[in-house]
């Protein structure tokens, strides 16, 4: 439970996460402060950036929610090396949805976890869940490879599947 409350600001209230949990920080904020575009702070079921903004209070009754990214990855140190897999998480895309958006790319599955698509493949497995305080998002981690003009015409498409609003 936590002391900030009905009449706090959001900020006031992601102050107080922060400081209980304080990896939390690099989690929701940029090196400038504001708040990644891939964190969602919800006011009864709206994105607080389109209300009020962060320094807006936080009314009676209110039920607020707060959503981590569940979509994107890092890239493998070299990314333009072919001969070297790209390597993506993508927290809050369990195994079997990453199978169906890849199926929706034109993939096909040639072993258990190994998608081929056109010129590129993607073997899967569970990505290992990201944890702080209570909050744990599991998901999936995919090793790219293949043509770089066929990964990143791929990674044009699967982008927009995995930026889903939590869920």
């Amino acid at each position: 439970t936590l002391n900030t409350g009905p009449g706090a600001t959001f900020q006031q209230m992601l102050d107080e996460l922060i400081a209980r949990w304080p990896d939390l920080k690099t989690e929701l904020f940029d090196r400038n402060g504001e708040l990644h575009n891939n964190i969602h702070v919800f006011l009864n079921g709206r994105d607080v950036r389109y209300l009020g903004g962060l320094e807006m209070e936080i009314p009676e009754n209110a039920e607020v929610r707060i959503f981590p990214p569940v979509g994107g990855g890092v890239d493998a140190p070299n990314a333009s090396d072919d001969s070297r897999p790209l390597v993506h998480d993508y927290y809050g895309v369990p195994l079997w949805l990453m199978k169906d958006y890849l199926s929706a790319l034109g993939a096909t599955e040639q072993d258990e976890n190994v998608m081929v698509g056109d010129q590129w493949q993607a073997c899967l497995r569970k990505a290992t869940p990201r944890e702080i305080g209570s909050l744990r998002v599991g998901g999936t981690t995919a090793e790219f490879s293949g043509d770089p003009v066929a990964l990143e015409a791929m990674f044009a498409q699967l982008h927009w599947k995995t930026l889903r609003g939590g869920g």
